[in-house]
């Protein structure tokens, strides 16, 4: 079953295009990254689909519905987190959840808490007195807490070092673990996500979009040290040079060029360009 179907959207600012006849599915039960350099359209997507921005052209459904005119029983099964959130820092983490708790009907204490004390805090005190990570721990504590069957989060990473960043991915995965959680996931940074996501779409400049599976991707997408030997332009992906070393990346098996390991953040930067 697909939670979200995206068909024939448009959407531009001006002249500057970012999405052009994007058909995009999600299933039910699975972590589907949105993945893409900073201003490129993660989160306009992410506020089309929350009903923010209306489509200039086509159709976003979720859980059948237009994501522009969503009934509330709908809205009762998202938690969003999004980017740029606002905190209470006059609450204490204590006053945050009893706070929140009346909003949600299926609001789990247990949950909120669980996350809150993964960083051994107290919970007499202020969010003012917390770092940014912690703070966005108990946020993230929040959203969980809900117990929704979309989690949409827009760049969840923002602001957390890697031990905050390794903390909620871990939790993330234990809380989804034989659910049928839907979680919409935007990240522009790509090692956490590996052995996390299952699909992706890659969002470039100009409303390209690529969709693929994460294994996929890893796996098929390569790099090669280039020399001298020309390539036919319908293999090269993208050719890359930096103090007379050049780097072709591409989704074909070139024979007499050497092979470069690399991981999947280097993969990403390849597929989109370093700059």
């Amino acid at each position: 079953m697909n939670l979200i179907e995206i068909k024939n959207l448009n959407h531009s600012y001006g002249s500057k295009i970012i999405y052009k006849n994007l058909n995009l599915n999600i299933k039910e039960g699975s972590v589907y990254g949105i993945l893409g350099k900073n201003g490129v359209g993660k989160s306009t997507l992410i506020n089309i689909l929350m009903g923010y921005l209306t489509p200039q052209k086509g159709e976003c459904l979720i859980f059948g519905e237009p994501s522009h005119d969503l009934s509330t029983v709908t809205k009762e099964k998202i938690a969003l987190l999004h980017e740029g959130f606002i905190t209470y820092d006059y609450m204490s983490i204590k006053e945050v959840e009893a706070f929140f708790a009346p909003f949600y009907k299926n609001w789990n204490k247990n949950i909120f808490y669980e996350l809150v004390d993964l960083m051994n805090l107290n919970y007499e005190q202020k969010l003012s007195t917390l770092s940014f990570g912690q703070k966005s721990q108990v946020v993230l504590g929040a959203i969980f807490a809900q117990d929704a069957k979309l989690l949409i989060l827009d760049d969840y990473s923002m602001g957390l070092d890697a031990g905050y960043r390794r903390l909620f991915i871990d939790y993330l995965k234990d809380y989804i673990k034989d659910t049928n959680k839907t979680v919409l996931i935007t990240s522009h940074i790509m090692g956490d996500l590996v052995g996390l996501i299952n699909d992706m779409a890659i969002v470039q400049r100009g409303g390209f979009v690529h969709q693929d599976t994460m294994d996929n991707f890893i796996e098929n997408f390569k790099c090669y040290r280039l020399n001298d030997e020309k390539i036919p332009e319908s293999k090269i992906h993208r050719i890359e040079e930096y103090k007379g070393d050049k780097k072709l990346y591409t989704f074909e098996n070139i024979e007499g060029l050497d092979e470069i390991q690399i991981d999947f953040e280097d993969k990403f930067l390849g597929f989109v360009g370093k700059y």
